[in-house]
């Protein structure tokens, strides 16, 4: 089966086709997690233009200099830079304003060239005196998010408020993932997103079958075996903590009380902790959707699937995997159906938002509901016309009885929704794998999909 390398990704690579024909100087900030697409997406936009990539390794500024110097004299046809090389980051670009040349000068990994403050210094004193002028079109490139925010966001930084446009790539959706497998149904995409995640290397280690595909990875013969931990390596000086809090959301654990009780980390440090993961884009915060966003209730998840499936399944049983993989995959299958359900709770979200002309109300919030041991999947309102939604979210086939009854529980939990009650016009709905009687219950006026909608 053949799988489909870039797919998507036609708005950035919009933006970025646009800002090229202002025929004006930009300063370009392209940043997002290791293997989300950045290094191919940029290739896709200098393809066909006169450009100039330079791969910044980890490697003293001397190397990285000559070897510069080196993608300079093939570009310019330079044999004097080849043979003697530029020995400071002010002859670059000093080189580089010399040509007064329309190209596209991209450093990827940008961290690893930030070795001293000074050359962030150099950067600014020459895109302010000369190059902002001139029509370059300077691509920065960079997978640690902690560094990107410390050398480019921070209002400390000497570069700060150079760049003319930024561009965080997030992972690809459940959509997207239909131009990697063609040939593969809807629900196997859905089981290989809620494994994979939405990270196009990650989706490339896909092999036959998810069994197949998780069988390598816990047998070691995916880089993913170990992925999570090197990135979090990357990222911050304490990973074991971070760790440790990873894996506790994995498990349903949600809660700053909950995660300090079953860790046995300091409160304080969890919150500080919890807010370096929301920054690096691993964790995400969600009140109750009828709650002020400054409420002290909320709960914290873990935005990424695969993180999601390594914290819950692998981390869980290193040590039992270095025995063999027998005991794992009995666990994990008698379990998937119920991670799978969470999965399918973010998944309803996608679709609604990407299909909300489906409804009869066009909403203004989304999200969960939820006040002491009552809970909605789903609750979608509209603050102006006061009208409600209520959702709930099934990875499950359904009988038409089935579904009755779980919408007739919905209905008396959404009368503990203290939101506009005497007001609001309500609507009531379902989402499963599959709804037998569907129709008759749309006839009936509830709003109900299955994977045929999708």
């Amino acid at each position: 089966m053949e799988i489909t390398k870039f797919v998507n990704r036609k708005e950035e690579l919009g933006n970025l086709e646009n800002l090229w024909e202002t025929n004006k100087a930009q300063f370009v900030v392209v940043y997002g997690r290791r293997r989300v697409g950045k290094t191919e997406l940029i290739k896709r936009f200098t393809n066909n233009k006169e450009s100039i990539y330079f791969f910044a390794k980890l490697e003293s500024e001397k190397e990285q200099l000559s070897n510069l110097s080196s993608f300079f004299g093939d570009f310019f046809n330079d044999d004097v830079i080849k043979k003697s090389p530029l020995t400071s980051w002010d002859s670059v670009f000093e080189y580089l304003h010399r040509h007064n040349k329309k190209l596209i000068f991209v450093i990827d990994e940008f961290p690893n060239i930030v070795q001293s403050p000074r050359i962030l210094s150099v950067m600014q004193q020459y895109w302010d005196e000369k190059l902002k002028n001139s029509k370059i079109f300077l691509i920065l490139c960079g997978s640690s998010l902690s560094m990107m925010e410390r050398y480019i966001f921070d209002y400390k930084t000497p570069i700060y408020g150079r760049r003319t446009f930024d561009l965080k790539l997030p992972p690809l959706k459940l959509k997207d993932t239909r131009d990697f497998f063609p040939d593969l149904s809807l629900e196997e995409r859905i089981k290989i997103y809620s494994v994979l995640g939405g990270t196009p290397s990650y989706l490339l280690e896909f092999s036959k079958n998810i069994d197949n595909t998780i069988v390598n990875i816990v047998k070691k013969r995916s880089f993913l075996y170990r992925e999570p931990e090197f990135v979090l390596r990357e990222e911050v000086k304490e990973p074991r903590y971070f760790m440790s809090i990873l894996h506790a959301l994995s498990t349903g654990i949600n809660t700053v009380g909950e995660i300090v009780n079953h860790t046995g980390i300091d409160k304080g440090i969890v919150g500080k902790y919890l807010s370096i993961l929301i920054d690096l884009d691993l964790v995400g915060r969600e009140v109750s959707i009828t709650e002020s966003w400054k409420s002290r209730k909320s709960l914290y998840f873990l935005k990424d699937n695969f993180f999601n499936f390594w914290f819950r399944f692998v981390y869980s049983n290193l040590q039992q995997l270095e025995y063999g993989t027998d005991s794992f995959l009995y666990v994990f299958k008698k379990n998937f159906n119920t991670y799978l359900g969470f999965i399918f709770e973010k998944i309803c979200k996608e679709f609604l938002i990407e299909n909300s002309g489906l409804l009869p109300f066009r909403f203004t919030k989304l999200g969960r509901w939820w006040y002491k041991d009552k809970e909605i999947d789903l609750v979608a309102l509209n603050e102006e016309t006061k009208e409600i939604g209520f959702f709930e979210c099934k990875w499950k086939d359904l009988k038409e009885k089935e579904a009755r009854k779980i919408l007739r529980e919905l209905k008396q939990k959404s009368k503990f929704v203290d939101w506009n009650l005497d007001k609001r016009k309500e609507y009531f709905g379902l989402i499963g794998k599959k709804i037998e009687g569907k129709n008759k219950l749309r006839k009936d006026g509830y709003l109900v999909f299955d994977l045929k909608d999708f």
